[in-house]
């Protein structure tokens, strides 16, 4: 699946609204974002892919994308042929399950967002956004315990958030304040992440995958 790499810069189109969903993808390296835009251009960020996820699981039911996926950052994607999707999950069973487990996994993180989203307040829905984010990074191996990447401006924290730019300047300044945040664009380290999850009663949802369910090695060819 990762055989054809391609290379994209930043802010590159990966799926365009409207466009054929024709493939899934590995994000081999960088960070991409689902984007949903409204008649003035601004929008939201619906969805932060890092680098090791596969792009298009929540796409595979459509014809044509209903948003557009763009690069975050430059980085490596591999493109793998929708229509040559059912061969290689016959062939591969175990490969076919990981792929459902992981689309599984991804709805669960993405309904915590928005009960984050739609229950928290603005402080609440910062730090559990941070902590999600570290969580994946974790499981990807990218990064380096409570120090993770985030490469967004201030404004696309926003459109990630549902926060103006100047609320999320003051959220950063009161978390350096209180010495749970350092930051050093790109980076920022929690260091009040236990404290954190504590208050918000956070769990990550991809810190154990079932994989009790999977065919055995070896069936039908996996």
């Amino acid at each position: 699946m990762e055989r054809d790499e391609r290379s994209y810069a930043k802010g590159r189109a990966i799926a365009a609204l409207g466009g054929r969903t024709d493939s899934i993808s590995v994000l081999k390296t960088g960070w991409a974002v689902v984007r949903s835009e409204d008649q003035t251009g601004s929008g939201q960020i619906l969805r932060v892919y890092i680098p090791g996820e596969v792009i298009g699981l929540a796409e595979l039911g459509a014809r044509e994308a209903h948003h557009r996926i763009v690069m975050q950052t430059d980085g490596v994607v591999c493109p793998f042929p929708r229509d040559r999707l059912s061969t290689l999950l016959t062939d591969f069973p175990r490969l076919a399950a990981l792929l459902i487990s992981i689309g599984s996994l991804d709805q669960i993180a993405l309904r915590h967002h928005a009960t984050a989203l739609g229950s928290m307040k603005a402080s609440a829905r910062f730090k559990f956004f941070l902590l999600q984010l570290r969580a994946r990074l974790e499981v990807a191996n990218v990064g380096l315990g409570n120090r993770i990447q985030v490469p967004f401006s201030q404004a696309e924290l926003g459109q990630i958030l549902g926060l103006t730019p100047v609320y999320i300047n003051k959220l950063l300044n009161n978390f350096r304040k209180n010495g749970e945040l350092e930051v050093e664009r790109p980076y920022f380290r929690l260091l009040a992440r236990e404290e954190w999850e504590q208050e918000l009663g956070f769990r990550d949802p991809y810190l154990s995958m079932d994989t009790t369910w999977f065919p055995q090695p070896g069936a039908s060819g996996g």
